[in-house]
């Protein structure tokens, strides 16, 4: 695919979210700014399932893109049951196959115009596109909420509350 002369100075990131929905939407909602706002060219990366889950419930044109912004798709080898295919099985089957990315990801990276950052949540991603000497962000997609409670984490600890000590606190108190 051949860069034009008005896009070859512009950043071009892709982005590489993990394929659950509380990462692909705030890693879309950036990767939408960064393209209107910054004039960044951008490829968003969906795995084949979640391709398929957007299109059923957004129709056709879910993923047209526009000049500058495109969706690309890659294998994520997982086999659906036809019963139903959004299964929470299924995010477990994911996360098992975060590995199998890599591959498909290098061979997307290697057929786009020249990628200048790679923004993504999994870690297997982020590693390769530092070894292809790409330069990453790791974005962290957790509400505030989380955020906070991660915040308060080494307080417990300092404080001794964790681990917990007693014994009985580790159980129900109807199994007490």
């Amino acid at each position: 695919m051949a860069t034009t002369a008005a896009h070859a100075d512009q950043p071009h990131v892709v982005f590489f979210p993990l394929p659950a929905q509380g990462h692909l939407t705030p890693a879309l909602q950036l990767a939408k700014l960064l393209h209107h706002c910054h004039g960044f060219q951008i490829t968003f990366v969906h795995t084949e399932h979640n391709r398929r889950r957007l299109l059923r419930s957004r129709g056709p044109g879910a993923l047209a893109g526009v000049p500058g912004f495109r969706f690309a798709v890659v294998p994520d080898g997982l086999q659906l049951p036809s019963s139903d295919p959004d299964a929470l099985e299924e995010m477990v089957a994911m996360l098992f196959s975060l590995e199998t990315f890599v591959p498909h990801f290098r061979d997307l990276v290697s057929e786009l115009p020249p990628v200048t950052h790679v923004v993504s949540d999994i870690e297997q991603i982020l590693r390769s596109a530092k070894k292809m000497g790409l330069r990453s962000v790791a974005l962290c997609t957790v509400s505030a909420c989380g955020f906070m409670a991660f915040q308060q984490c080494q307080q417990l600890v300092d404080r001794g509350i964790i681990p917990l000590k007693v014994i009985s606190l580790y159980q129900n108190a109807e199994d007490v």
